[in-house]
């Protein structure tokens, strides 16, 4: 029972180390800018490519996930991802920085789903909930605390690796070694693929009386069918309603939740906030949304208990996000850069609150497919976060900031209505019912 337990403690470190390595390259982006000598829309371009190949890889690693159990792939995952940020110490220049910010989407691509995939095999239905918001709160940690470890880190690591790896911001600046910052994720990360491969196993050991173990089938149950292959799992996906309407929630959540990581600190700038404060005031905003993870783990599991299967899915999430539209509204008038800190607070701890509703339903629906399933909604969820950075520019240069606010409110709302028509008692696969 235990090991249930150190299992989701291990994966959520992983998530974690997952979110720093992602983040910090926005936290020095300026520094790399300037000692590649890059234009801004090559800064724009690399940072953007992280996404594309995030979202495109989802579904394939997933579906490997589903197929080769996802100890193994998710261990790969943590290697890959840790080895691609250390080799980001070493760019050159802005092919070699493009190169490896695509790498970085590839193998970080299905951890997410893999991970979804192993919390169901270790948890029974009505924990599934709990285990996910731990493993995806790690996953939020890493990102509030990225912007203030990274910063402190360049900081630290002057004079540490070869003299090139020092650069010398303008502006009377300390001194900061990006470089050696990246390396050394990169090897914590190489640390964590070892332990996570050592202490995780696909399955729990059947228990001595036969009873099987949490989330599988009884013994003396109809054997399993052949694992389905990649097109058949893309078929299924295709032809499920629920699956589209998984992934239109998504894309429209994280089509206002990106502005938190991509247009957020302009918007304080734009509120005259000192530089020094405009960090803290992310963190703060996203550490606030990092405890509505574990809270809505709590939440998703008592109302399935309390309104079955379906509801108990959907009214969480629809909830949720109708409370992130009420707070993108309220944040029109508003002038204060603390009150303003507060009620996007606010909308990112109701954000947080939905994702273990989110991850359980790919759980209920999925069958052996979960991998896929919530492949295909974080693909869909990520295509937002890539469009979201261009639409609300260009909605905040024709109509102005509290504009982007409403557009913000709205596709919560439409994620909303499309949360409300989720069935989690219908599976991808009509043969697992």
């Amino acid at each position: 029972m235990h090991k249930r337990y150190l299992i989701v403690a291990v994966t959520a470190a992983a998530a974690l180390l997952m979110y720093i390595d992602r983040v910090c390259v926005s936290t020095v982006a300026g520094d790399i800018q300037r000692d590649l000598g890059l234009s801004k829309w090559e800064r724009a371009y690399a940072l953007g490519a992280f996404f594309v190949t995030y979202a495109l890889f989802q579904i394939p690693v997933g579906a490997m996930a589903d197929r080769w159990g996802p100890r193994r792939v998710l261990a790969a995952c943590i290697l890959g991802w840790s080895v691609v940020t250390a080799l980001t110490g070493l760019v050159t220049g802005f092919v070699t920085l493009l190169l490896v910010r695509l790498l970085l989407g590839v193998s970080e691509a299905g951890a997410y789903p893999a991970a979804a995939g192993l919390v169901k095999r270790w948890a029974r239905p009505e924990e599934r909930g709990r285990f996910s918001s731990i493993v995806a709160a790690g996953g939020r940690i890493g990102n509030a605390i990225s912007p203030f470890l990274t910063r402190w880190l360049t900081v630290a690591f002057v004079g540490v690796g070869l003299a090139w790896w020092t650069s010398v911001p303008p502006d009377g600046q300390p001194a900061r070694n990006w470089r050696a910052v990246f390396v050394f994720y990169g090897l914590c990360g190489v640390a964590v693929a070892a332990v996570f491969w050592l202490v995780v196993s696909d399955r729990p050991p059947a228990t001595a009386g036969g009873a099987a173990p949490p989330g599988n089938p009884v013994p003396g149950a109809a054997p399993a069918r052949p694992p389905t292959g990649f097109w058949q799992r893309i078929g299924l996906l295709v032809n499920s309603r629920n699956m589209w309407l998984f992934g239109g929630l998504q894309f429209g959540v994280n089509i206002s939740w990106a502005f938190l990581i991509t247009k957020f600190p302009e918007y304080l700038e734009r509120l005259k906030v000192p530089d020094q404060e405009v960090g803290r005031m992310q963190s703060a905003v996203l550490g606030i949304g990092a405890c509505g993870m574990l809270v809505g783990g709590y939440i998703t599991d008592v109302l399935r208990r309390k309104l079955g299967p379906k509801l108990g899915r959907s009214v969480p999430i629809a909830v949720a996000l109708l409370g992130c539209a009420i707070a993108c509204a309220a944040t029109v008038p508003l002038t204060d850069p603390w009150t303003i800190v507060a009620v996007l607070g606010l909308m990112a701890f109701l954000v947080d609150i939905h994702n273990p509703a989110i991850w359980s339903f790919a759980q209920d629906v999925g069958g052996k497919n979960v991998g896929a399933s919530l492949g295909w909604g974080n693909m869909w969820g990520n295509l937002g976060a890539a469009v979201s950075p261009v639409l609300l520019t260009v909605v905040e240069d024709q109509a102005g900031w509290s504009a982007l606010f409403v557009v913000c409110s709205g596709s919560f709302v439409i994620a909303g209505v499309c949360a409300l028509m989720l069935d989690a008692t219908r599976p991808v696969d009509p043969d697992d019912a």
